[in-house]
């Protein structure tokens, strides 16, 4: 899986949520599951699109969250995680409201 960010944003990510080697793989395989189920059940619109195409072109700030909140839950940080996640979520309806 071709991420949108290269090696060294995804250590450093890594080293701010001080996972070892083994949780940082870990993290980056739970990504990858979530992705293909969502990749699954893409709307019509993208079914052109390989997987690959569609994880490269996500945006780096949903990847940055999805790996925050996993890497949060993978050190045992679950509430944090569900912060994070709640917080992206409204950020994204603020957006969208502000589009509209």
């Amino acid at each position: 899986m071709k991420l949108p960010v290269d090696d060294e944003t995804l250590n450093a990510w890594s080293s701010l949520l001080n996972l070892t080697e083994e949780q940082a793989a870990d993290v980056l395989k739970e990504i990858e599951k979530t992705l293909r189920v969502g990749y699954v059940h893409r709307p019509h619109s993208l079914r052109h699109l390989s997987f690959e195409e569609l994880v490269a072109g996500m945006a780096v700030d949903e990847l940055a969250l999805m790996f925050l909140a996993t890497g949060l839950r993978h050190t045992g940080h679950p509430e944090a995680a569900a912060a994070v996640e709640i917080r992206g979520l409204a950020a994204q309806l603020q957006a969208q409201h502000e589009a509209d």
